[in-house]
């Protein structure tokens, strides 16, 4: 059913990012806003305003004095963004002439936007459905090329299409199960009762599918965060350094060089990681590191994987053991740093046999990184592999949705 939006007045707004640019957006959606920019907007021709077709003209003052030379593009209802009549204004980027034309609009009659009211228009004017248009926001915020192809799909429809047949078997279901109810004196056979449990349970196990891509989907839309962890001079710092392809941690021969947690983001496989280089855990020396030790403790403590880097050139000591004994219980990758120096380090075989997975990397040279980075992918993606996957839930509101349609499905 399409909801028609009953909006009596103008809203507008920009609609590219605030800042200096060459060109910027302002969006105006209303019942007529051609007529509430009659007096405001002077065309250089006399052709008017003509549908999709920009026009260029002049944005002047209440005193006649030129804001901007613009581009004005009229997209007429129903064929636009908001359903409504929308008339967009392309002028220079610069954000006092940004803020004047906006201005002079209000002195017209408009209003300013709310957040997301665009959008809003569009969803009451039956243009999105309610799904379209929270993909709005996760293409708008997409960080990652993976991000963005999921929430522009989920923008053209593909989960409203991978639940339209559900619901259309949902129909003819219930329609089989009234008419029974109505017309008692037809006996309904065991068959027929069979095929109709039948069909019921294989949209159980559709749903239960697209449920159980959701821990994956949150993943993608939020993102991970990966702490680094290790004793001093590991070459935590490096690992951070040459993940990120940048020197953003400063790296010393001296211990506990990192005092504080550092943080930067990444793209793994087209999935946001948030990387935490933190202190080195050790026996703290002064008051300063004290604290950093303790903030380890709590990025250890919720980070959804941790990179444990162990120096290849030294031998498995207390210190390791005791870091050891904070993460074995997380989802963890050994990282087997150094690997240009003399091999000194041998796991215990609790960790040899841990079931974490094992990257050899030197830091200094760049070698292993790759591989490390991989190892990341798996280990927050099933085993089938994301490729194969053609869509997840990504939106907590929709798991609930799938997950309340199967309780009421048993």
């Amino acid at each position: 059913m399409t909801v028609r939006a009953s909006q009596e007045d103008h809203i507008v707004a920009l609609a590219t990012a605030p800042g200096k640019s060459a060109i910027a957006l302002v969006r105006l959606s209303g019942p007529n806003p051609r007529l509430l920019l009659k007096s405001v907007f002077q065309p250089a021709s006399q052709e008017g305003l003509i549908p999709r077709r920009p026009t260029l003209g002049r944005i002047t003052g209440e005193g006649g004095e030129v804001l901007d030379q613009v581009l004005l593009t009229w997209f007429p209802a129903p064929a636009s963004y908001t359903g409504e009549d929308v008339i967009e204004v392309s002028c220079h980027g610069s954000l006092l002439i940004v803020q004047r034309i906006i201005h002079r609009l209000l002195s017209q009659g408009a209003r300013l936007a709310e957040p997301g009211e665009f959008t809003k228009r569009a969803f009451l004017s039956g243009k999105l459905d309610l799904v379209q248009a929270e993909a709005v926001r996760d293409l708008i915020e997409s960080q990652t090329a993976f991000q963005a192809r999921l929430a522009a799909e989920q923008l053209g429809g593909a989960l409203s299409r991978r639940l339209e047949p559900v619901k259309t078997e949902l129909v003819q279901i219930l329609s089989h199960m009234e008419t029974w109810l109505e017309f008692v004196e037809d006996e309904v056979t065991p068959e027929g009762k069979e095929t109709l449990l039948g069909r019921q349970q294989k949209i159980t196990r559709d749903l239960g599918q697209l449920a159980g891509g959701f821990e994956l989907g949150r993943l993608i839309r939020a993102g991970i965060e990966v702490a680094i962890t290790g004793s001093p001079n590991a070459g935590k710092s490096s690992i951070f350094n040459a993940l990120l392809k940048n020197n953003r941690a400063l790296v010393t021969v001296v211990p506990g060089t990192t005092r504080d947690a550092i943080s930067e983001t990444i793209s793994i496989e087209g999935l946001p990681a948030r990387l935490v280089d933190t202190a080195g855990i050790r026996e703290a020396r002064d008051q300063v590191e004290e604290l950093g030790i303790e903030k380890t403790r709590e990025y250890l403590a919720r980070a959804d994987v941790i990179l444990f880097v162990l120096d290849a050139n030294t031998a498995f000591g207390s210190g390791e053991r005791g870091i050891w004994e904070l993460v074995r219980e997380r989802p963890t990758i050994l990282v087997l740093n150094k690997q240009d120096l003399s091999q000194r380090l041998h796991l215990p075989e609790e960790l040899q046999h841990s079931g974490c997975q094992k990257v050899s990397t030197s830091a200094l040279r760049g070698e292993g990184m790759g591989h490390l980075m991989k190892a990341l992918w798996r280990e927050v993606t099933p085993e089938t592999g994301v490729e194969k996957e053609s869509f997840f839930l990504t939106n907590i509101r929709h798991y609930e949705a799938v997950r309340a349609a199967i309780r009421w499905m048993e």
